[in-house]
């Protein structure tokens, strides 16, 4: 059975403004993604997680390597329309890129706007049920980002991000920013919908007590290299890679009922 995205030997390196130098940020990744599966991406600031969720996403190409989505190489304009809608992303900061000018409403319907999903009893109709699928009242419709907490916002983001139907789901850095409150009912909400939608999901996060919650499996990037990949109880707890052991012991690696030992 072909994975549904497969990350091949990829590299992306940024030319510096000078003809000479520039920055590596990813260097020979691979892995890959069975429909339904998760994968947690554990790595510091600066470790290339971020741009790797661009490379996804389709909005940068990498320098070498491919990505395949279905066992297409991604790549042409309709591709990346096509990986759009069922590549979807919650960014870190959900009130940095909802418009604030939009209604929660115009929000959650505006994705199906413009892949041409329904008329506008459709999409008013599912806009609806995704407020309750993310576990916000109806009555939140007709406010704006202003008018919401972070921990609203997010679920609007995600009701947004779901609205489309992706098949693929990345959080890049989805709980950062929100109070330990929040953060675990974001998280309990993510699981949920992973499981109930068989979402295949890529978790990308530097907090080391919300991954064994998330994924069985993990990763763990560094100067843009993957030096570990495998079980994630097994990486938490016996890490083979002397980063990776530094990584433990700097953040505490969860006990295994996902509480910080």
């Amino acid at each position: 059975m072909i994975p549904l995205i497969q990350v091949e030997s990829v590299s992306k390196h940024y030319k510096a403004a000078s003809d000479a130098g520039g920055t590596t940020v990813l260097q020979d990744v691979s892995f890959h993604l069975e429909e339904g599966q998760s994968l947690c991406l554990v790595g510091e600031s600066g470790a290339g997680k971020s741009t790797l969720a661009r490379l996804l996403l389709g909005l940068e190409v990498p320098d070498s390597g491919r990505i395949l989505f279905q066992g297409k190489v991604m790549g042409g304009k309709n591709h990346r329309r096509e990986l759009k809608r069922f590549i979807q992303i919650i960014w870190q900061d959900p009130v940095v890129y909802l418009n604030p000018y939009y209604t929660v409403s115009e929000l959650i319907t505006e994705p199906m706007a413009i892949f041409g999903m329904g008329n506008g009893s459709h999409q008013r109709d599912k806009m609806m049920q995704l407020l309750g699928a993310v576990g916000l009242s109806v009555n939140l419709s007709a406010r704006r980002p202003c008018e919401l907490s972070g921990g609203q916002c997010q679920r609007v983001a995600i009701a947004r991000a779901l609205a489309v139907n992706p098949r693929v789901l990345i959080c890049d850095e989805a709980l950062a920013g929100l109070d330990i409150p929040q953060q675990a009912r974001i998280l309990r909400l993510l699981i949920h919908l992973q499981q109930s939608m068989n979402l295949t999901c890529l978790f990308i996060t530097h907090d080391l007590s919300a991954v064994s919650r998330i994924c069985p499996k993990m990763a763990i990037l560094t100067a843009g290299k993957i030096i570990e990949i495998g079980d994630t109880r097994q990486l938490l707890h016996h890490p083979v890679h002397p980063y990776s052991r530094q990584l433990m012991q700097r953040g505490d690696a969860p006990s295994d009922d996902g509480r910080l030992s």
